[in-house]
């Protein structure tokens, strides 16, 4: 593979990177968990370097440029050949449609915005890390759907510049939680100062009078986007439903689940990763 092809590239047309046979099987042993966790991460990075990418490939319909070697849902796209988040897809799907909104905080590659998307919904996908923001609008455009809308932001508390951690491995854990980066993650971290917005003044420089779903997915920052969303936006304004990541729960700086329940949030769904909240109506 030329080293060209290990770069970004936003302006090829889909489908200037093919995945051939070779590659997908050096990917598929790579991400084989019969073997121990240390062998596979041995395997992963000698995949890496040979076969980093991009490949252009189509998972359950849509349209992704991926970048393996980079990020953990590329990865799992090319080694399975589907979508990373089946069962969080079919939690959702119910939830899908037109006339619905749906807000996806941490968008990553797009593997949720553009599932929506393609479901009929109206969908705002949210980005911090600008070289993933990048790559998700390629996506966006490579599957030709209406009713996205990128934007490379943060999401936080308030107006604000902060550091950005992220690993060059897996650039889709990104993540503004300093004590993530060691111990079970630990890598090769560094940071980027991007700027961070309310997620109330998103909302308002989109005109949007609902969001049926929202999703949370940033690293153990999950309560500091959806705790002062819920503190300050309008009540109308309230998600119907939440898909919150809780896998680095223990990283909140308050307890988030108990607050939801507070304000009226059952969990109606879960997975190892997330749980999905509904907002009961009130009697």
């Amino acid at each position: 593979m030329s080293e060209a092809a290990t770069l970004l590239d936003t302006s090829s047309p889909f489908g200037t990177y093919r995945a051939e046979r070779l590659v997908r099987a050096a990917w598929r042993l790579a991400d084989r968990h019969d073997l121990s966790r240390g062998l596979r991460k041995r395997i992963r990075a000698l995949v890496a370097r040979v076969f980093k990418g991009p490949y252009d490939l189509e998972a359950d319909g849509l349209k992704f440029r991926i970048y393996p070697g980079e990020n953990y849902d590329d990865r799992k796209i090319l080694a399975k050949g589907r979508l990373p988040e089946r069962e969080e897809h079919k939690l959702i799907e119910p939830l899908l449609g037109p006339g619905k909104t749906f807000v996806d905080v941490g968008a990553n590659i797009g593997s949720y915005a553009i599932f929506a998307a393609r479901h009929g919904s109206k969908v705002v996908a949210i980005e911090a890390n600008p070289q993933t923001a990048s790559k998700l609008s390629f996506n966006v455009f490579a599957n030709a759907l209406d009713g996205i809308t990128v934007i490379n932001s943060a999401v936080g508390p308030r107006e604000d510049t902060l550091p950005l951690w992220h690993e060059p491995s897996n650039c889709g854990f990104a993540t503004f939680v300093k004590d993530l980066t060691s111990g079970e993650w630990a890598g090769d971290w560094s940071k980027t100062f991007v700027k961070v917005r309310p997620l109330t003044a998103i909302a308002d420089d989109q005109g949007l009078e609902r969001i049926d779903l929202l999703k949370v997915d940033v690293e153990g920052f999950e309560d500091r986007v959806v705790l002062p969303f819920l503190r300050h936006a309008d009540k109308p304004l309230w998600p119907r439903v939440i898909l919150l990541e809780t896998n680095c729960r223990p990283y909140w700086t308050e307890d988030c689940l108990s607050e939801l329940a507070d304000r009226g949030y059952e969990i109606t769904g879960q997975t190892n990763d997330n749980m999905v909240l509904e907002l009961k109506e009130e009697a």
